[in-house]
């Protein structure tokens, strides 16, 4: 099969032939259908998330299962599912606390672009080299990833490429909005950013019944986020005093940060409102710190907590019951796709702006 393989941080990635070993216990292989280009990805290229090369990356699909491996008894070829860019093993304290979105186990080898065993199920063809994965490694035409960390799409869906999105963009915008930020009807919520993420987190809010402002300063994406039924704020004209004027002074009862940027986290914090929340959901660079207002902070009684994606098991089925229902519209954000040839063009796409959340079509 064909993967995009990135040889070296900083260099184009490269469409090769790739074997796929048959997936062990507690694993899928997938005949890949979409896949989402997403932020993180582009961390990946750079070595800002230092996953070592030669790597194949891509963490978001619609896909196909082809073979399932011993111990999955829920799932049988032919079935189309949604994957999650988080891998819960079941078995460690966090997931047995209910919290498997920060699997112990998963940590351990999220960076090290291998499975929950350890091992890779991937080998360059051309040389036998064995190939990393980055949370999935799905710009590829197959993959082998863990069975916990799928969800089955209903037939409506299933010929839907931009649902690939349900795996990160809306997964992570549902943990952020309904599980860290516990936003309840009738709430202000400000989402800062207009990504991919930002703009799932909108629909999101809107479908629990909030408010919605949205912060950022690309016009057609602010214009976006005003026909989903948002206010929408740019950045640029005094993001504080804008937000201000529309909640009567008092700012908003959840902040969503969807950007990962010194800016945006302080900004997030100024914008809250006294007793309010704010949600860290936007990654930055591995090691890179952001300085907080402390004194804002501590007077206004903000709790200021991070977000890492939702459950696979319990809240992607949400999510996906979400969009059968049309209350989460992935076809607003995802309009441009590409072939696998053309991966580079859609990670360019992205990086300048240009593009929400272009697909892959393998």
């Amino acid at each position: 099969m064909r993967a995009a393989v990135l040889h070296k941080h900083n260099e184009p990635l490269v469409v090769e032939e790739v074997d796929v070993g048959r997936p062990r216990e507690g694993e899928v292989r997938l005949a890949v259908r979409s896949a989402g280009v997403c932020h993180s990805d582009l961390y990946v290229l750079e070595g800002a998330t230092p996953v070592p090369p030669p790597v194949v990356p891509g963490h978001e699909a619609v896909a196909e299962v082809v073979e399932v491996g011993p111990g999955v008894s829920w799932l049988q070829p032919g079935d189309v599912v949604v994957t999650s860019f988080i891998w819960p093993c079941g078995r460690c304290r966090n997931c047995a606390r209910g919290m498997e979105n920060l699997c112990e186990r998963f940590s351990e080898v999220r960076l090290k672009g291998v499975l929950l065993d350890g091992t890779t199920r991937l080998r360059l063809r051309r040389t036998g080299e064995e190939l990393r994965v980055f949370l999935g490694g799905l710009w590829a035409e197959e993959a082998v990833v863990p069975a916990s960390a799928v969800a089955k799409l209903p037939k409506p869906l299933r010929d839907r490429p931009e649902m690939a999105m349900l795996g990160c963009a809306y997964l992570t915008a549902y943990g952020a909005v309904v599980n860290s930020g516990s936003v309840q009807p009738g709430d202000v919520v400000a989402v800062v950013g207009t990504g991919g993420v930002g703009l799932a987190a909108v629909q999101v809010a809107k479908a629990v019944g909030a408010e919605v402002i949205a912060i950022g300063r690309n016009p057609e994406k602010l214009k976006l986020a005003r026909e989903m039924g948002a206010h929408a704020v740019d950045v640029r004209d005094g993001a504080v005093e804008a937000v201000r004027a529309l909640t009567g002074g008092r700012g908003a009862d959840v902040v969503i940060e969807a950007v990962g940027s010194d800016s945006t986290v302080d900004l997030s914090v100024e914008i809250a409102a006294p007793g309010g929340r704010v949600v860290l959901v936007g990654l930055m660079p591995v090691g890179k710190r952001a300085p907080l207002h402390v004194a804002r902070v501590v007077r206004g009684g903000i709790a200021v907590v991070g977000s890492y994606g939702a459950r696979p098991r319990v809240d992607l089925p949400k999510v996906v019951a979400l969009a059968e229902k049309g209350v989460l519209r992935p076809e607003l954000l995802a309009r441009d796709f590409y072939k696998l040839d053309q991966i580079n063009e859609a990670v360019e796409a992205l990086r300048s702006g240009r593009s929400i959340r272009p697909i892959v079509l393998p």
